[in-house]
């Protein structure tokens, strides 16, 4: 089916579907009503309906991303062969 067609003329969707959206050099964004838990199946409150999830692994609020993925810096090389012109 067309994902354009609205929810009520699709027999297959829930009243409200939920959306992933992978963000070139991003989080990932959930969108709709989702479920999230821990790795000990307690529920954590996003606070909110879209989610960014931290795929970067620098957040400070993990799983949650915190825009660090934007403060990336390059470290120069040290003790490392010269790299070729």
């Amino acid at each position: 089916m067309d994902p354009e067609t609205p929810t009520a003329a699709r027999p297959d969707a829930r009243a409200e579907d939920v959306t992933v959206t992978v963000c070139p050099a991003g989080p990932l964004l959930l969108r709709g009503p989702v479920t999230l838990l821990d790795g000990e199946g307690r529920r954590l409150d996003p606070g909110r309906r879209t989610v960014a999830l931290c795929r970067c692994g620098r957040s400070a609020e993990a799983p949650f991303c915190d825009g660090s993925h934007k403060r990336r810096t390059r470290r120069p090389a040290v003790d490392g062969p010269a790299a070729p012109a």
